[in-house]
């Protein structure tokens, strides 16, 4: 498997992120990088014929599907597999779960840590030790509990 450093995706991480606040007050919107939002409007778009999606949070949102597309062909380990029924579900909760945790925090995960904290909103704060302590909480108990019980 072919990986990139961490600080090269860091860097290129940080630089979205730097330019997603202008990009997005250019557009009328008030807030930094976040996929949530992109989410909901490509959802609109799908459902309603909403054009509100194509703007530089849409093409963000094409642009991490593009580029995770180039990034899997161009490292030869792009393949469509079948992960098997019991991983599909666990993925699909998982999302779900993802998706109704983003609605209760007022945005994703990028929304929260990246946007938030730069506001010094207390939102992005709490925000933080709560997803690292749910993170250890659910990987304990799905990964770390089940290698020690065989």
């Amino acid at each position: 498997e072919a990986r990139w450093h961490p600080f090269v995706s860091a860097l290129i991480i940080g630089i979205i992120a730097l330019l997603a606040w202008p990009s997005s007050l250019a557009d009328g919107r008030v807030g930094g990088l976040g996929i949530s939002g992109p989410s909901a409007q490509l959802f609109s778009l799908v459902t309603a014929g909403d054009l509100k999606f194509f703007n530089w949070a849409g093409y963000l949102l094409i642009g991490i599907f593009a580029g995770a597309f180039i990034a899997a062909k161009g490292s030869r380990e792009f393949r469509f597999r079948n992960p098997g029924f019991p991983v599909m579900i666990k993925s699909l909760t998982g999302g779900l779960l993802m998706g109704i945790g983003s609605g209760l925090a007022g945005g994703c995960m990028l929304g929260n840590t990246l946007v938030n904290t730069a506001w010094f909103s207390w939102q992005g704060w709490a925000f933080i030790p709560c997803i690292i302590a749910g993170s250890w909480i659910v990987s304990y108990f799905t990964i770390i509990r089940p290698q020690k019980i065989k």
